[in-house]
């Protein structure tokens, strides 16, 4: 438990925790491998400008390989301790980068900020929030790929959001200070999904891949900004 509340205050502080060996050898290398079916059958809903492709079914059509991820025990005791009950699966997406990837330098939940003053007009509005579990199939590291972070980036808000001027955006998260992490094969990184942040391959040959898991707390009504489409309430909360 110590251990637990040292690492909810980690990410409460820095924004993101790295949990290393989340998923046994066993695991990775299945899902690894289903993943990479997923794109052998053309399930992809498509591949975007900077060279990622994405799987936003996979849940309901193999419920036995990607449900396991859904809480799973590595991830439950931070997920649980932050939200209790009012944790909410949102989506599960699964990713692939076939060839050159920079993604572009973006947040999760773009609308948190807005959310948060509009509760400041409404007194029994609460402010959504939102987690991000970032599940790795395969060895980052310096020269292959890595996932960066605009440090403290969960703090304040960033300019040039409301509207959205993407350039201006980019740049100023590029000017920032910024946190790399290199996850490794079975690696979750878990974190706070209003956070400016962007994945790169830098090796274009590497073999790329994570499912990722987006939890809200309720109340987050389907309108909110975010990147993904809510998969609704029925079934959708794993801790109740």
């Amino acid at each position: 438990m110590e251990d637990t509340k040292t690492k909810i205050n980690q990410l409460l502080q820095d924004g993101f925790i790295l949990l290393e060996g989340a998923l046994s050898p066993e695991e990775t290398e299945h899902i690894r491998q289903r993943v990479n079916y997923a794109r052998e059958q053309g399930w992809e809903e498509g591949l975007n400008a900077v060279g990622n492709m994405w799987f936003d079914s996979l849940l309901d059509r193999e419920p036995d390989t990607y449900a396991p991820l859904v809480g799973h025990p590595s991830v439950r005791p931070y997920l649980e301790g932050l939200m209790g009950k009012q944790c909410q699966l949102r989506s599960l997406r699964a990713h692939i980068n076939p060839g050159p990837y920079l993604q572009e330098w973006h947040m999760d939940f773009y609308g948190y900020w807005h959310e948060k003053r509009y509760v400041e007009e409404h007194p029994f509005a609460m402010a959504p929030a939102g987690i991000n579990t970032t599940y790795y199939f395969q060895d980052n590291g310096p020269g292959d790929g890595h996932l960066k972070f605009v440090q403290g980036g969960h703090l304040n808000e960033p300019p040039h959001l409301y509207p959205l001027d993407r350039p201006k955006f980019e740049e100023w998260c590029e000017s920032q200070e910024h946190v790399i992490l290199y996850p490794k094969a079975g690696d979750c990184v878990v974190f706070i999904n209003h956070m400016p942040h962007q994945g790169a391959k830098e090796r274009d040959d590497m073999e790329r891949s994570n499912v990722v898991c987006h939890y809200q707390v309720t109340p987050m009504y389907d309108g909110v900004w975010h990147v993904s489409r809510p998969r609704g309430y029925q079934g959708t909360f794993p801790f109740a």
